[in-house]
């Protein structure tokens, strides 16, 4: 591990590791890395707040069972709080190669409140798409989510994205069966919505129609394409 300074200048956007933010003890590393699959560790004695770098942080609730609901979706830029541990239910797990500033919430209020504001903000919203929605409208928000969250360089004009979620992991965060999810998906290739060749980059083909569809157009509707519209 690097210091900030050191690392700083090595990364492809550096503007994302702001100054002036106090890591969680002078002696400890401020940059962590976390290989897929792996989870960040939590403590109830020191919380702290993950500020992503690069990559990409699932936050996670687990059931008795076994199932998982994925509750948000943290990209570069944005950070996290570390919730306390009681019951092993809560998870925060890196779906990539992620890099994260650790920071201490006590000596950074303000990201801290602006975090906590963003969490219950998303949550609500999250909360509508899980009960109101339908699958169309629930895999519409979210690319359209993850687009603003992992932009690529534009192909042809059109927005892409990098998708690091793979089909179980877009379910357990849409509410949807994995079936739904590459069903809906493949819907919206046909329609000339979105395109992707690779499962990781996904290209919003036609975004202004895949926000009608997030806000409850049937995608029934959209299959015809205006005289002159290319998808």
């Amino acid at each position: 591990m690097l210091h900030v300074n050191a690392r700083q200048a090595m990364l492809p956007h550096p503007v994302l590791v702001k100054t002036g933010l106090k890591p969680v003890g002078a002696e400890k590393p401020f940059l962590q890395f976390i290989a897929p699959g792996d989870e960040l560790g939590v403590s109830a004695t020191s919380p702290r707040l993950y500020r992503v770098v690069e990559g990409c942080l699932a936050d996670c609730r687990l059931l008795g069972d076994g199932r998982r609901q994925i509750t948000d979706i943290v990209g570069p830029g944005r950070a996290i709080a570390q919730q306390p541990e009681r019951d092993g239910s809560c998870a925060i797990k890196a779906l990539t190669f992620t890099e994260v500033e650790v920071l201490d919430p006590a000596a950074n209020p303000a990201l801290a409140s602006e975090t906590a504001i963003d969490s219950l903000s998303r949550l609500a919203r999250h909360a509508a798409l899980l009960g109101r929605m339908n699958a169309a409208e629930k895999v519409a928000n979210g690319l359209l989510d993850l687009a603003a969250q992992f932009p690529r360089k534009l192909r042809q004009g059109h927005p892409v994205l990098t998708l690091y979620l793979t089909r179980s992991d877009l379910a357990d965060w849409l509410g949807l069966t994995v079936e739904t999810v590459s069903r809906t998906l493949n819907q919206f290739k046909r329609a000339g919505v979105i395109d992707y060749s690779h499962a990781e980059i996904v290209t919003l083909s036609r975004p202004e129609r895949l926000k009608e569809i997030a806000i409850g157009r049937p995608l029934a509707k959209l299959n015809s394409k205006p005289k002159g519209e290319h998808p």
